[in-house]
């Protein structure tokens, strides 16, 4: 088995656990942080392209900062993390730019469906596409992608060029720590771990098992609160400094 198709496979495993809730809105924070960023967002609603989905509603977090006739700047995050890995970025960017960001479904404070829902890159694609035209209404735009979503830019990307009308343009590509080539990639011992097909589900296992988090250093209490939004699955997505 190729180590690509690991990686899939443990992607499917990540989101193959028990059940989660919609939107919380009686969530319970410890982090500022987090509750600061939850507060300054907003939801659009996406109907799942997926075939076996069937057609399920998924509601996705976004976020907009800055002034609207600044240039405008897309941000497109990596697994398993969310737009809040921007957190740090967005004071030296919103005076310059308009900026726009969303959670995916699965990560953040969007939607995490289990129950046999399959997260595919091609939907994620479609999902910015969406966001870009119908959401924020961007006509001409720079797009800057972590990590997987590398990936999720590279398919946007392909889809854009394929289209002889997007109704948008995209004016720059920045691709930042992409791991979509995995035998280039510089995994650390941890994510290696994750990809051998007996210590990875016994990593996960123990991970799940690990409590929240309530007090401690701020930016990993507000992951852990970002995580857990929804009741979030996975011993994985504590692991704030894999990506």
């Amino acid at each position: 088995m190729t180590s690509l198709h690991k990686f899939s496979l443990l992607f499917v495993i990540l989101f193959s656990s028990q059940t989660l809730l919609a939107q919380d809105d009686d969530f319970v924070f410890y982090s500022d942080l987090a509750r600061d960023w939850y507060q300054g967002g907003d939801y659009f609603e996406w109907t799942s392209t997926t075939e076996d989905n069937n057609s399920a509603k998924v509601n996705v977090f976004y976020r907009t900062w800055g002034d609207q006739t600044k240039p405008k700047l897309v941000l497109i995050h990596g697994f398993p993390n969310s737009s809040f890995d921007y957190y740090k970025m967005i004071p030296y960017l919103e005076d310059e730019y308009y900026i726009a960001a969303l959670d995916f479904p699965g990560s953040g404070f969007s939607d995490k469906p289990l129950d046999g829902f399959n997260y595919m890159l091609a939907e994620n694609a479609e999902i910015v596409d969406y966001f870009v035209r119908e959401v924020v209404g961007f006509e001409d735009f720079a797009l800057f992608t972590h990590d997987r979503g590398v990936s999720i830019g590279l398919a946007f990307l392909g889809s854009y060029i394929d289209n002889p009308n997007p109704g948008y343009t995209i004016n720059y590509h920045f691709l930042s720590n992409s791991g979509m080539f995995l035998p280039l990639a510089n995994l650390i011992p941890f994510q290696l771990a994750l990809l051998d097909a007996e210590a990875g589900p016994r990593m996960i296992e123990a991970r799940a098992a690990q409590p929240r988090r309530t007090e401690g250093d701020p930016e990993a209490l507000a992951f852990s609160d970002i995580f857990a939004f929804n009741e979030a699955i996975s011993p994985y997505f504590m692991l704030v400094d894999t990506c």
